[in-house]
């Protein structure tokens, strides 16, 4: 079965970014990739996917964010058919780490199955 967040993961894992679905309980940069929304038709997901982007400055944070954003609108996970900008890069600071974290959000249409 297809999950969209697992896809991500990889992705970003491939760019070289510590990525997970959940902050890691150590470590100042990495981030994490949650659907946030969406819906299905057929066999065709159209998930609204939150990337947060996690630094121990806000400018790298925010640096993260732009990269990432950038590479994910030339070169798509697998099984994603399109990927726009919902909203974002914006700063959403995360009081339980005490880090900087910025967060963009992407509508994503992709396949259900391989």
């Amino acid at each position: 079965m297809y999950s969209i967040t697992e896809e991500f993961i990889t992705w970003l894992t491939a760019q070289g970014y510590r990525a997970s679905t959940y902050p890691p309980k150590t470590g100042n940069e990495f981030v994490t990739v949650e659907r946030t929304g969406g819906g299905v038709a057929d066999m065709v997901d159209h998930p609204m996917v939150a990337v947060q982007t996690w630094a121990r400055t806000e400018a790298r944070a925010e640096e993260m964010a732009n990269e990432i954003r950038l590479a994910l609108l030339q070169s798509c996970p697998r099984g994603v058919h399109r990927i726009d900008v919902n909203s974002g890069p914006y700063s959403f600071y995360d009081e339980s780490t005490r880090l900087p974290r910025y967060q963009t959000v992407f509508e994503v249409t992709c396949q259900l199955v391989d």
